[in-house]
């Protein structure tokens, strides 16, 4: 079910190395997730699958960020841990948020941590909209990412506040939704970042391409953002009434 070889030359292919225990780390992670997964609604990609579709897909963001020492990353919807802590792991001199929502999955990644005694990670459990107002999370990471399902404009709100000046923002996608980026630059930029640029990248061992959609933070985001989850959801329904939001 868990190929280490699998994880380390799909690692290497995309610029990182992981010695023996970081393996065994990933290792642990998987064969946890499945057991909790029987009881809990944590993932719907099949074991045999987690080392492309969740590990290697993760690392992928490394082609956009390059993690640094005591570097502040934040995973929004975090759900699993993806991408997050298989970033941590892979760099374990950052320092990790992990935000959610739900309960559930901070039932599985806080003991997790501990099992895999891996330290500096924070778990915040709010909604991003009510997170981004707290004075010591907004405007305080150097990278903030987010791999979900909705839109980038809405992604966008519920992340760019978190980003500090110079800092980046690192929306994960796939080549489908790239008429996003365009429907989302002016709120992008609305909320205090550059124009967009993509990084597509193969996930190694799979057919699958990621686009890495980064954003650096060049201007404060103005208080009233992020508005609430139902405005937000509202503002993107025309995407889809329009038939343009893939």
């Amino acid at each position: 079910m868990f190929s280490s070889e699998l994880l380390q030359t799909g690692a290497e292919a995309l610029g990182v190395v992981l010695v023996r225990a970081q393996l065994e780390q990933f290792e642990h992670y998987a064969r946890r997730l499945f057991e909790a997964n029987q009881h809990m609604n944590l993932t719907a990609v099949p074991p045999e699958e987690t080392v492309t579709r969740h590990f290697l897909d993760s690392l992928t963001l490394k082609a956009a960020w390059q993690p640094f020492a005591r570097a502040r990353a934040l995973d929004v919807g975090t759900g699993a841990g993806f991408p997050g802590l298989p970033l941590k792991i892979a760099f374990p001199a950052m320092h990790l948020a992990l935000l959610d929502s739900r309960h559930d999955p901070f039932l599985f990644l806080a003991p997790l941590c501990e099992e895999l005694d891996i330290r500096d990670v924070e778990f915040i459990q709010k909604r991003a909209e009510e997170a981004a107002r707290d004075s010591r999370r907004r405007e305080a990471f150097d990278m903030v990412t987010a791999r979900a399902v909705a839109h980038l404009w809405a992604l966008a709100e519920w992340t760019m506040p978190f980003v500090r000046l110079n800092g980046v923002a690192v929306w994960m996608k796939r080549p489908s939704q790239r008429v996003e980026v365009q429907q989302s630059d002016s709120q992008i930029q609305r909320l205090g970042g550059a124009q967009p640029e993509i990084v597509e990248v193969s996930v190694p061992h799979t057919d699958i391409v990621n686009l890495l959609v980064r954003a650096s933070k060049v201007a404060t985001t103005p208080p009233a953002y992020p508005r609430s989850t139902p405005r937000v959801l509202r503002e993107t329904r025309r995407f889809r009434l329009s038939g343009d939001d893939t």
